[in-house]
């Protein structure tokens, strides 16, 4: 799984859920229903400086206080910047989350709010965390950025949580051993029976199946509850989703190896432009190409190149 794709797609699904189980004191702050996603590139120095490429970057309108706030942003829009750490290598980070915000702040003119979610980092659970220069016995930098550690949140806390995004990030929180297994079901289970669409609902079982903590143990435990009559709706959905991936996952095989075939064949054909083609086709479409490829002379005569 590309981690920082996941994520990003995680985010721009259920960025209003994402603050609402973690930072509902800031949810009438912003206009969710009017976000604008922004080119995640970031340059601190440019021409030449280092490109940075940040996980998730949303450019909200900001809801005016009457009257107004102590430090309202300085613009009438935000923006929010989410970084998805998951290493333990908190001293890199740290850095990396200065020059993303600052960065990200400057190339756009407006003030940013730096969140972190850490995925195998306990930490505090929920708190804010600093990154400091010193030059000798005088700090001359304090960076404060928000953070979430989802290991080092009480699971029983978010398990129950009306929101499903919170019953599926649970299962990375802090649990006794034996409970894991019953307790990526229950979450399971909490999907299953959500209102969410079929994209979202495969969305929160694909970050239970990928980053959910289990053992080999803990797998089959799981397997076995999943057979319970009781859970006939969210078996029978696991069993949809497990399908529907194994069909996208072969759709997607098959277009690649088409593609290198053409290439093979043809030398020259420009990937993009098959690609594109190719998209728009199903598993059937690509087998009838292939063996029009036996026979064919130019990418013309496949209906793959103008």
């Amino acid at each position: 799984m590309d981690h920082d794709q996941f994520f990003k797609r995680l985010m721009h699904l259920f960025l209003r859920d994402f603050f609402e189980i973690f930072f509902p004191a800031w949810v009438n702050r912003f206009r969710f229903d009017q976000v604008e996603w922004v080119e995640q590139e970031v340059f601190p120095d440019p021409p030449h400086g280092e490109k940075l490429v940040v996980d998730v970057l949303a450019k909200l309108p900001v809801v005016p206080a009457d009257p107004p706030r102590e430090n309202e942003p300085r613009e009438s829009v935000a923006l929010v910047l989410i970084e998805t750490e998951g290493s333990t290598r908190l001293a890199d980070f740290r850095q990396r989350m200065y020059d993303y915000t600052t960065g990200a702040g400057d190339k756009l003119g407006l003030d940013v709010l730096p969140v972190a979610i850490f995925l195998n980092l306990r930490m505090e659970g929920r708190n804010t965390d600093v990154f400091e220069r010193w030059f000798w016995e005088r700090r001359i930098l304090t960076f404060e950025y928000d953070y979430v550690a989802l290991p080092g949140l009480r699971a029983e806390d978010y398990a129950h949580h009306p929101n499903p995004l919170a019953a599926a990030w649970s299962t990375l929180m802090n649990m006794e051993r034996d409970r894991r297994a019953l307790a990526a079901v229950e979450a399971m289970d909490v999907i299953a029976a959500s209102p969410l669409d079929i994209e979202r609902k495969h969305l929160l079982l694909d970050f239970i199946q990928s980053y959910a903590p289990l053992e080999e143990d803990q797998k089959r435990d799981l397997n076995e509850l999943l057979i319970d009559p009781k859970r006939e709706r969210t078996l029978t959905m696991k069993k949809l989703w497990s399908q529907e991936v194994r069909e996208q996952a072969l759709e997607e095989g098959q277009r690649e190896f088409f593609l290198r075939l053409c290439l093979k064949k043809f030398g020259q054909l420009p990937p993009e432009d098959v690609r594109r083609k190719l998209e728009q086709m199903n598993i059937s479409q690509i087998d009838e190409l292939g063996v029009k490829l036996l026979t064919a002379n130019t990418p013309q005569e496949l209906g793959l190149a103008d």
